[in-house]
């Protein structure tokens, strides 16, 4: 279990009082958002579609021009992994090191924020994003899946809370005290809880954090009980089409796609992630599966 700590002075002093400038949010609900998140309420709505780390079939993946490709796209949900530097700065990076995605080396988890501004991704002349930048381009455009890889909920939520989004991010996290503890500080953040099929009972997960937005399965738990038991709360169902049924939309052979997504469909699923967003969305409507 991970251990939450660290919250900071600062934090939490800018989450129990707002300062004025609190009162004039840099982002505001535009009709598009306004409709994502109806949409995002409604368990019998149209899937949505999840850009995995922003769109990264030509960017690289969770960085600024990932958000930019995924808006491009028509992503209804941007998919982004959540960190937060040794002095306090949320920051969004998949991997525990830096290896694979920058030109450093070894552990992130000291990095300071100097520290990863100095630091390139590969590919690309930027830096690692912060938080705040990855939110002020999706402002207005799609919603944001918050992917946390700290326990470190505070800082992230300041910057959600200080940029007026709250209500345009999902917070998500395998475990639920993460989320939890997101909701004590925000209590109308949406949450997105993870069911496994060796893991905790859906009522474990769901303990505490009702209303909750989404339910993140896969093939093994979302058995027929399980999918019906959320579709009562009611929540929708967000399963990946990473892996096999990505490198199908990345042929473009319309049967196999059609396959997958009825299969992915009749277990009621209705979020789905992928790394192929435009070819997913041409899929949905190719093959008439768009709602229930």
């Amino acid at each position: 279990m991970k251990l939450l700590h660290r919250a900071g002075l600062v934090v939490a002093l800018a989450l129990a009082a707002p300062a004025a400038w609190a009162a004039e949010p840099f982002c505001g609900t535009n009709h598009h958002i306004a409709r994502l998140q109806v949409e995002r309420a409604d368990p019998n709505g149209r899937i949505l579609i999840a850009a995995h780390r922003g769109g990264h079939l030509v960017a690289p993946e969770n960085s600024r021009a990932a958000i930019a490709e995924a808006i491009a796209e028509k992503a209804d949900i941007i998919e982004i992994d959540v960190r937060v530097t040794a002095d306090g700065v949320p920051y969004v990076m998949h991997d525990s090191t830096l290896d694979r995605t920058t030109n450093g080396a070894g552990s992130n988890v000291d990095v300071t924020y100097a520290q990863l501004r100095a630091l390139r991704l590969k590919g690309s002349a930027e830096s690692p994003p912060t938080l705040q930048e990855l939110l002020v381009k999706s402002c207005g455009k799609a919603l944001v899946d918050l992917d946390m890889k700290t326990d470190e909920v505070a800082p992230v939520l300041a910057v959600v809370e200080g940029l007026g989004m709250a209500d345009q991010v999902i917070l998500f996290d395998s475990e639920s005290e993460t989320l939890r503890a997101g909701r004590r500080f925000v209590p109308e953040v949406s949450v997105m809880t993870r069911l496994r099929a060796d893991g905790p009972t859906l009522e474990e997960i769901n303990r505490g954090l009702a209303p909750v937005a989404i339910v993140h399965g896969d093939p093994r738990s979302l058995t027929r009980e399980a999918s019906a038991a959320i579709a009562a709360l009611p929540a929708r169902i967000w399963a990946n089409a990473l892996g096999d049924t990505d490198a199908v939309l990345g042929q473009g052979d319309e049967a196999a796609i059609c396959q997958r997504l009825l299969a992915l469909r009749a277990k009621g699923v209705s979020v789905i992630q992928t790394d192929y967003p435009a070819a997913l969305r041409k899929g949905v409507r190719q093959c008439g599966i768009a709602r229930r």
